[in-house]
C-alpha cells in the first residue's frame, strides 16, 4: 500500500542484489537506487548479501561472511547453489516485513548470499515482485551461461562444465533444474525484466510464457560516459599519441566465459605494426599470453566512472571476446565515449552493436575478428562515422533518464494492478 506523507503519494522499492559494488549487475542496480532516492515520491532501500560495507545510507548488507563461505562449500561438495544461506535469508525476511516495500525488485539472487525459499515466502506477503535477469542462471541447472551446451532445455544433468561457476564436484544440476524452474511462475509470479531480447526470448521458452516478460535495456549516464579529446586523454594517461589502441578488459584466465586467451588468439591476426593494447582489470603476466611483437600497457583497476570514461575516449576501438554474454554495459559505456566495439555476436551484444556502431563476427572466430580490427584501425573516416553513430544510438535508446522512466512506469503499474485486485 502507498503511503503519504505531508499530502505526498511515496513508493517504497527494496532493491536486492548479490553485492553493492563491483560488476555489472550490481552497478545497474546501484544505479537505479541511487536515482529512485532523488526523486520525490520514492522511497529506496538496497539490500545486499556480501562483499564490501557500503557506507551509503539506505544500504544493508544482511549476510555474514562466515554464512557466504558456508555457502560456497555446500555448493562445491553438493551442486545445491542456492540452499545454504538460512539465517542471512531470514534478515532479509524480516527486513521486508518491518520496512513493508510497495515493490521488490530483486536482481542476482545467486551468488551464495540467499535460499531459493525466499521465493515462496515473498509470494505469501503478497509484495509485488520485478526480477531482473543479468544472466541465465535461473534457467539452467547450473550455470550462469550455457556456452555450446543444450540440457538447459531438457532437464540438465551430466554438466559438462562442472568447474565454471557456480563450481562444484558433484552434478545436482538435474534436480536444481527443477526446483529452479518453479521459479519461473510457479512457485512465485515475479515480473522478469531482462535488459536484452535474446534472454527474454530464452524465458519465454523456459516458463512456458507463464511469466510476464519485460524488456528493459541497461542504461548508462551520458554525462559521465561521452568523448573527451582523443589526444588530451591520452596524454593525460601517459599514453602515446601516434599510435593505435585497442582496449581490453581483463578477466580471469580461467574464466572460460570470458577469458583472455581468445582476445590473444585474435591479435595474431590482426595485421600492421603502429598499434598497441591496452588493458584495464586484473594484472595478469601478458607475456604468456601476448604475441611476440605485441605492446600490452596495463592500467590495471581503473577507479571512478570518469577516470573510465577517460581510458574509453584514448582508446580507437574496445574489444570484448565473451562467448556468452546479456547486455555488457562495457560496450554501452565505450559507445558513449564515441569508441566502436569488435567482437564476438553473442547473447544481447548484436542488439547492442549494429554494423553502423561497429563489427561483430562468430563466436571464437578469431581469424574473423582480427581481419574487422585491422580494417577499422586502417580506416579513419570510418572509425570516426562510426564513433558518432555509437555516441548518437547510445544517447536515443540507452541512456540514465529513459531506463529510470521504463521502471517507474513499471513499478506503478503493478501497484496498481495489486491494489485493484484488493
Amino acid at each position: 500500500m502507498q503511503r503519504k506523507y505531508g499530502g505526498l503519494i511515496v513508493m517504497r522499492i527494496l532493491i536486492v542484489n548479490t553485492v553493492y559494488k563491483r560488476g555489472g549487475a550490481a552497478g545497474i542496480a546501484q544505479s537505479l537506487y541511487r536515482e529512485l532516492k532523488r526523486l520525490d515520491g520514492w522511497e529506496s532501500l538496497f539490500a545486499y548479501g556480501r562483499g564490501p560495507k557500503a557506507r551509503e545510507p539506505g544500504t544493508i548488507r544482511f549476510a555474514l561472511q562466515p554464512e557466504v563461505y558456508l555457502h560456497v562449500a555446500l555448493t562445491r561438495l553438493t551442486g545445491l547453489q542456492g540452499y545454504g544461506t538460512w539465517l542471512s535469508t531470514k534478515r532479509l525476511i524480516r527486513l521486508i516485513q518491518e520496512w513493508k516495500p510497495d515493490v521488490i525488485h530483486f536482481h542476482n539472487i545467486h551468488g551464495y548470499y540467499l535460499d531459493l525459499s525466499i521465493a515462496k515466502t515473498v509470494d505469501k506477503l503478497g509484495i509485488p515482485v520485478v526480477w531482473t535477469l543479468h544472466d541465465a542462471w535461473p534457467l539452467s541447472g547450473r550455470c550462469a551461461y550455457f556456452l555450446d551446451c543444450e540440457r538447459w532445455k531438457t532437464g540438465c544433468g551430466k554438466c559438462p562444465y562442472p568447474r565454471e561457476y557456480p563450481k562444484t564436484y558433484f552434478d545436482s544440476s538435474a534436480w536444481m533444474w527443477i526446483r529452479k524452474r518453479k521459479l519461473l511462475g510457479v512457485v512465485w509470479k515475479p515480473v522478469i525484466v531482462t535488459p536484452s531480447r535474446w534472454l527474454a526470448n530464452l524465458v519465454t521458452e523456459a516458463c512456458d510464457s507463464r511469466c510476464r516478460v519485460e524488456v528493459i535495456p541497461n542504461g548508462i549516464d551520458t554525462t559521465v560516459f561521452h568523448p573527451i579529446d582523443r589526444l588530451q586523454a591520452r596524454k593525460e594517461l601517459g599514453l602515446p599519441e601516434d599510435r593505435k589502441i585497442v582496449l581490453f578488459a581483463v578477466a580471469r584466465p580461467s574464466t572460460r566465459l570470458k577469458r583472455i586467451k581468445y582476445f590473444f588468439d585474435v591479435l595474431k591476426y590482426v595485421q600492421g605494426g603502429n598499434w598497441m593494447v591496452l588493458a584495464v582489470g586484473g594484472e595478469v603476466d601478458f607475456t604468456r599470453w601476448a604475441p611476440q611483437g605485441i605492446e600490452v600497457r596495463q592500467l590495471g583497476y581503473v577507479k571512478g566512472a570518469e577516470a573510465m570514461a577517460k581510458v574509453y575516449s584514448a582508446a580507437d576501438l574496445y574489444c570484448i571476446t565473451s562467448l556468452a554474454d546479456n547486455f555488457p554495459t562495457t560496450v554501452l559505456e565505450s559507445m558513449a565515449c564515441g569508441t566502436p566495439v569488435v567482437g564476438f555476436a553473442v547473447g544481447g551484444i548484436p542488439e547492442q552493436v549494429t554494423e553502423e556502431c561497429g563489427q561483430l563476427v562468430a563466436p571464437g572466430d578469431a581469424r574473423a575478428l582480427g581481419k574487422a580490427i585491422t580494417n577499422l584501425l586502417n580506416n579513419d573516416a570510418k572509425r570516426k562515422r562510426m564513433g558518432d553513430l555509437c555516441r548518437k544510438r547510445v544517447e536515443q535508446e540507452y541512456n540514465l533518464q529513459l531506463f529510470i522512466e521504463r521502471h517507474l512506469t513499471l513499478y506503478r503499474e503493478i501497484v496498481g494492478e495489486k491494489d485493484e485486485a484488493s
